[in-house]
């Protein structure tokens, strides 16, 4: 099969690498050609460019994008500083499609000037969230399906390790926010929510720069509550934890409470399912939690599903772009800044000491804001 595809890889070894492998996705994807590739790093330039096969390799992004045609562009770093620069310079080169590593950028403002250029482009995106996990693509089935009756809740955590509090909640908390988003089936109107540091509430003297550039944050464990347009409520916690929660993931997911059954999603993008079919989860001896297995997911090695999760976002992303339609299957760029913003609105309604009403009035990082206010 001839390539019906090209595209372009930009990472950054040293400053989030290539993120959770979206530098090689299309490897097992004939449809998809790799022409070049991006890293100002001059070691990691030369691995990239052999590990993913691609002809030509770049410095700078720029140059790459002004020099090559290319239909599609994966912005590739874990670390989130360069998102907007990478994504915006993406949409401006003429590509069809992105598929960027989460979060899609910094603050809400970088993502309102990310999708603006996109729309204007008529630029199709896509962000590497876990609601590709074939467990989340099954329970949502059930849930709209009514399985577990009327959707009531959705509880969600990180993982409560060493990044306990603000930064699982920036790093992990995008993931939960579009699932939760995804599984309401409806947009946040408000929220409201307490951060703490060692059992206090947070000063800006406990603002401290975050990693992975996500910018200011504070706080070692909060608590969020979302009210959605349609009436279902979510939740979203994160608290130091144990050793034990430190080395288990399983920690990681989320809960659908319904008027007539549970859905719990954890382990991802590994995935694990579990159902309740009682409204009540108080064991009673009679109703079990049940584990749900999908054979075709469980036969593709652990090692393995974090590719072919990746694959799936990015089928749908070349999906989209042939069908001019947005990203659905997959979390869009619109998804990502809405699961951004629930991630801010933790921060602002904190500073605010108070309720918070969507889309938030301030779309820059809530402790600069709250910096500039104090000075």
């Amino acid at each position: 099969m001839s390539a019906k595809y090209k595209a372009a890889i930009i990472g950054h070894t040293g400053q989030g690498n290539y993120g959770h492998g979206l530098d090689v996705v299309y490897a097992d994807m004939p449809e998809v050609e790799v022409v070049a590739v991006a890293d100002p790093d001059p070691e990691g330039l030369a691995a990239a460019s052999e590990r993913i096969g691609a002809a030509r390799s770049y410095a700078d992004f720029r140059e790459m994008l002004v020099q090559e045609e290319v239909d599609l562009v994966n912005v590739c770093p874990r670390v989130v500083t360069p998102h907007a620069e990478m994504a915006i310079a993406a949409a401006e080169s003429g590509a069809k499609g992105i598929f960027c590593e989460k979060p899609v950028a910094a603050t809400l403002a970088e993502a309102d000037a990310i999708l603006a250029v996109c729309e204007q482009r008529n630029v199709r995106m896509a962000v590497a969230h876990r609601r590709a996990n074939p467990y989340e693509q099954h329970a949502k089935k059930l849930v709209d399906a009514g399985e577990i009756g009327q959707l009531q809740v959705l509880r969600g955590r990180g993982k409560w390790d060493h990044r306990a509090g603000a930064e699982d909640l920036a790093v992990l908390g995008p993931h939960m926010m579009d699932s939760m988003r995804y599984f309401a089936g409806s947009d946040v109107v408000w929220a409201h929510a307490h951060i703490a540091q060692d059992g206090r509430e947070i000063t800006l003297d406990d603002v401290r720069e975050g990693n992975e550039g996500i910018g200011p944050i504070a706080g070692n464990s909060l608590a969020a509550y979302y009210v959605f347009a349609n009436g279902v409520t979510a939740h979203f916690e994160s608290q130091p934890g144990d050793t034990a929660a430190r080395v288990n993931s399983r920690w990681f997911g989320f809960e659908a409470h319904g008027s007539e059954g549970i859905i719990a999603l954890r382990n991802s993008p590994n995935g694990e399912m579990y159902i309740h079919r009682h409204g009540m989860f108080i064991p009673d001896g009679e109703v079990p939690w049940q584990r749900v297995l999908l054979d075709e997911w469980e036969a593709v090695p652990e090692s393995d599903r974090t590719h072919h999760s990746n694959m799936q976002i990015a089928r749908e992303l070349i999906q989209a772009i042939e069908e001019d339609r947005d990203v659905v299957e997959a979390s869009s760029g619109k998804d990502a800044r809405a699961a951004l913003e629930m991630v801010m609105a933790v921060h602002e309604s904190h500073r605010l000491k108070g309720r918070v009403e969507f889309p938030l009035a301030n779309r820059e990082n809530p402790y600069e804001v709250w910096r500039c206010a104090s000075v």
